[in-house]
Formats: structure tokens, C-alpha cells, sequence
């Protein structure tokens, strides 16, 4: 880790997509980047100094503990006056209708897109919770957890359920002498590789295919970058504890 770093931040999914995007804005404004994934990300981000790659697979939970008590070990050489939790890391699939899933997808898309987030966010706040510092979390939502889709019933879920999370975290923190702040955070559309998997997906399994192909025609997606830097942007400002931030609110 860096010297005299005053920043730093936890980063899930650092691997591609949205959560490479922001790993690359963070190190661009200072922050030491703990990027946790499954695969390692690009050599551009492994070589930069103020990135520490944490190889974890968010599926596995004693995983998850293992890989955030490293990474606390290692804030806790250098202390910090801001941290951050960025829980981007999601599974989209299976995108079939629920009573074509196996058992064994249903557990694995929710130990990813749900059960680590939250214990990410349990532990961090019981890191941080004492500490005369600034702490965020941010949980990566969708639109989609706000409204029902066919075919993706546990995206969908997972979703909800992350918002619903952000927002008891806030209330648990609404007496705390130095309040953690929680936000879901809604990217909108972007190109990244979910979207590439849903606009490749059979129209009959997954009705929503044709809105992803035609979303992509014409020209609806974002890049990742662009979002990523929204993103740090609106934290900049203050917001009510444990609300949905939009990106694409910024352009409205």
C-alpha cells in the first residue's frame, strides 16, 4: 500500500465492466483501489500501485470473510480519513423462467449478487463503525429492483432485496455518533458484458431480449466509464441515507 494514502476504497467486480470503470476513476482522484474478483483484471489496473488485487470468489462465503479480513489488515497499517464499499459485483444469470431453474443456480446467484454483498457490509461497518472517519457504502442496483421482468426472477429479487438492505442499513445507522452512509446506486443501461449475454439470449426463454437488441441498436447504452465518473460525482454532494442514486438523473 501506498504512503500517506488518506483514501481508499473496496471494490467487488473489479474485473470488467462497471466495477474496472470504477476502480480506474478512483485511482484517477486518489483512493488506494482493494479490487476484489474472481479473475484478475486487466494488466493496466494490476500495475498501477494504488490498486491491490484480491482474488476472491463471492460465491464462496468463508471466502468472502478471508478476503475482507486481508483487506482490513491492510488498512489498518496505514489508517485512512475516507473508505469506501463499493458492492458492484452481480450475477445476471440464469435468465430462464423459475420453475426452469436448478436449486444450485438459484443458491449461487444469491450467494454473489446478495449474501456477499451483506456481509461485505456487515463487516465493513463493523470496521469502520468506531473510526473518527468518513465511510461509504455504495450497493449497485438496477431499475430491475424496482420492477418485475419475466425471466428474471432472480435478478430481479436480488435487486430488491440489495435496495431493501441499503435501506435498513440506514436506519440502523440513524443514531450513530458518526453515521455510515448507505446509497444503492442505479447505473442505468451501459455496455458491458451483461448486456452482451442478455441481447444473446433465445427470445423464447427470455422475452426481454428483443428490448436489450433494440436498446443497443439505438444507441441507449452508456459507456462504463461515463457512469463510473457519474458515480463519484454524485457522492461528492450530500444525500438522505439509504436512497437509490441515479445516474441518469444527472442528464434529465
Amino acid at each position: 500500500m501506498q504512503a500517506n494514502i488518506s483514501k481508499a476504497a473496496i471494490v467487488t467486480g473489479v474485473s470488467r465492466g462497471l466495477g474496472e470503470a470504477i476502480a480506474d476513476v478512483l485511482i484517477q482522484q486518489g483512493y488506494q483501489v482493494f479490487g476484489v474478483a474472481r479473475t484478475s483484471p486487466v494488466d493496466r489496473l494490476t500495475k498501477e500501485t494504488a490498486f491491490t488485487y484480491v482474488s476472491c470468489d463471492l460465491a464462496d462465503t468463508s471466502a468472502v470473510e478471508v478476503s475482507f479480513n486481508s483487506i482490513a489488515q491492510s488498512i489498518s497499517l496505514q489508517p485512512v480519513d475516507e473508505l469506501l464499499l463499493i458492492n458492484n459485483a452481480a450475477m445476471l444469470e440464469p435468465l430462464r423462467p423459475l420453475p426452469d431453474l436448478e436449486s444450485s443456480e438459484m443458491a449461487k446467484h444469491l450467494q454473489t449478487s446478495l449474501l456477499a454483498p451483506m456481509v461485505l457490509c456487515s463487516r465493513f461497518i463493523k470496521l469502520v463503525q468506531d473510526l473518527p472517519i468518513r465511510a461509504t457504502i455504495v450497493n449497485v442496483t438496477s431499475g430491475l429492483g424496482e420492477y418485475s421482468a419475466p425471466s428474471m426472477s432472480m435478478y430481479c429479487s436480488g435487486k430488491a432485496a440489495l435496495n431493501m438492505l441499503t435501506r435498513c442499513i440506514a436506519d440502523e445507522q440513524r443514531d450513530a455518533v458518526r453515521p455510515i452512509q448507505a446509497y444503492a446506486f442505479d447505473p442505468g443501461m451501459m455496455e458491458t458484458a451483461m448486456q452482451v449475454t442478455a441481447r444473446g439470449k433465445d427470445r423464447e426463454q427470455f422475452p426481454l431480449q428483443r428490448f436489450f437488441q433494440e436498446s443497443h441498436e439505438t444507441g441507449k447504452l452508456r459507456e462504463a466509464s461515463e457512469v463510473a465518473a457519474e458515480l463519484l460525482r454524485l457522492l461528492e454532494k450530500p444525500h438522505s441515507n439509504g436512497i437509490v442514486l441515479r445516474a441518469f438523473e444527472l442528464s434529465s
